[in-house]
């Protein structure tokens, strides 16, 4: 990106804090969708807050984001393509804070895209005239596909072992084809490497009885945490007491005699463990995949189910109000300060280890989260949402002011803020009103003349010395000057500006868009 760390680095002059945000948005877009659309709605109010105190409107500490949008839209702040990307940046971190539904990286990047607009407008009307906003660019995704040296070295071995394979495969057809000699020769058992992503590299083979079981490399040193074993949750304490199976690559080659480390097992836990093992390394392969398919996604897992944990999953508080039939276990966790779910393991079977807890009270819990889960996606619901926005915003798809001079009646209309002005010129002229002398001395954007800035003048320079930042030009009809307009400027001050230039021209108007907005 030209050399910059991150893109918003130009906004940094006009908030550090609104920048690093903006560089980590960026930073998650790829990593975690979900996190990127949850936390963009931040991003969007902060900017409406300094929209707010820029424009100097009451504030109230109540307001949500579409509060804040919806006044600002009301009072004439936003044009409507910056309330569509509010909206749409606000709705679909809706949707990603409490739907667990898989979101996609092109979900992510059209917030993205929302979002340059806004932060485009909002340099322009409210920043430093010496900010100059860089055309939109797509982020670049990290996306690297990396294996571990030591399981390179494993793939390689495997791969080279192929190879020699391949060859001597050849050499043989060869003598066999010479001689005609026709000799069933035994089948080589020849390593299989599959093209995949990095960790599933058979790293070792764990047999028993003359069963295989082939562990994958990203499982080559986990921990073997004896609530995943149901059956062998005793046998894998007791063992590990001993220094024995704590970890994956503790385990022997062959499990046959495992339980002679311990008193009491006999082969049979050795087998049984066995099978245990294999269900645990299918269910870590899923968690693995649906991890690696999901990035950025926090869960809970329980035996071989899981949940997405939302953000607003996350905040619901653990209480007998909120979870029903298992208070020993709601009040050990307050006592342990795991107040609320996001604070919950990952792995739920550990909480199996509080004092008269068993998998059943775990499981209880579990299916209420797969509840509230449900609970809180049905709540989201956007369909009535965009219908409350449609009509509750059409008013602005256009910016109209009514005038009168003597019996005449008329509007005038644009569907932006330049051309507003110059048809609000061409009528002025019309009607042969004395507009040049007052563009000569300037006419001050807003309202009042207490401002440093020109809407209007005959040359492009402000009051304080500055160039203009968003340059317009009118040709007069009656005189052939140029006129210079200043459009960087909100359609509320758009609209009050040239209310302010016709009223004293004798001009009687109205504007029924700013009426009881107030």
């Amino acid at each position: 990106m030209d050399k910059q760390s991150y893109f918003y680095q130009f906004i940094e002059p006009l908030s550090k804090e609104l920048a690093l945000v903006a560089r980590e948005l960026e930073n998650s877009i790829f990593s975690s969708p979900r996190t990127m659309l949850t936390h963009a709605r931040v991003f969007v109010e902060n900017i409406l807050q300094q929209v707010i105190r820029a424009e100097e409107l009451p504030e109230d500490p109540r307001a949500n984001l579409k509060d804040q949008l919806d006044m600002l839209n009301d009072k004439g702040y936003l044009i409507p393509e910056i309330r569509d990307a509010l909206h749409f940046v606000r709705q679909i971190g809706n949707q990603a804070a409490h739907n667990s539904r898989m979101f996609r990286y092109s979900e992510a990047l059209l917030s993205w895209e929302a979002l340059y607009k806004i932060v485009k407008w909002y340099v322009e009307v409210y920043g430093p005239v010496d900010i100059t906003v860089p055309d939109y660019q797509d982020p670049s995704p990290i996306m690297e596909k990396r294996y571990d040296m030591s399981e390179l070295e494993i793939r390689l071995k495997s791969l080279e072992e192929l190879l020699s394979h391949s060859v001597e495969k050849l050499s043989t057809e060869t003598a066999l084809a010479e001689t005609a000699v026709a000799v069933e020769s035994p089948v080589a058992e020849i390593p299989v490497v599959e093209e995949g992503i990095p960790g599933v590299t058979t790293i070792r083979t764990i047999t028993f009885n003359g069963r295989k079981l082939e562990v994958p490399y990203f499982l080559r040193d986990a921990f073997l945490l004896p609530q995943r074993f149901d059956k062998s949750e005793t046998f894998l304490i007791r063992l590990g007491a001993e220094q024995q199976a704590r970890i994956m690559s503790e385990l022997p080659k062959n499990l046959e005699g495992l339980h002679k480390h311990v008193k009491r097992y006999s082969e049979k836990n050795d087998e049984i463990l066995f099978e245990e093992l294999k269900t645990f390394i299918e269910e870590e392969k899923i968690r693995r995949k649906l991890s690696l398919e999901r990035p950025g996604e926090l869960f809970f897992f329980y035996k071989a189910d899981y949940i997405i944990v939302t953000e607003e999953l996350a905040k619901v508080p653990l209480t007998s109000e909120e979870f029903t039939g298992i208070p020993s276990l709601l009040r050990q966790l307050n006592e342990d300060q795991i107040d609320s779910v996001g604070q919950l393991p990952k792995e739920l079977v550990i909480l199996a280890k509080y004092e008269n807890v068993g998998i059943g009270t775990v499981e209880k819990l579990f299916e209420q989260l797969k509840k509230k889960t449900n609970e809180k996606a049905s709540a989201v619901g956007p369909a009535v949402e965009e219908e409350s926005i449609r009509t509750s915003n059409k008013k602005w798809d256009s910016l109209y002011i009514n005038v009168k001079l003597g019996k005449g009646n008329t509007v005038i209309r644009g569907e932006s803020v330049p051309a507003l002005w110059k048809e609000g010129l061409n009528w002025i002229e019309d009607h042969h009103l004395p507009i040049h002398e007052m563009i000569k001395e300037g006419v001050v954007l807003g309202s009042t003349d207490t401002g440093k800035r020109y809407a209007m003048a005959l040359e492009p320079v402000h009051k304080d010395k500055r160039n203009f930042t968003q340059l317009h030009t009118y040709k007069s009809k009656l005189t052939g000057t140029t006129y210079y307009l200043e459009t960087k400027i909100n359609p509320k001050s758009g609209l009050e500006t040239l209310a302010k230039l016709l009223t004293r021209l004798g001009v009687e108007v109205k504007i029924p868009l700013l009426e009881n907005n107030d």
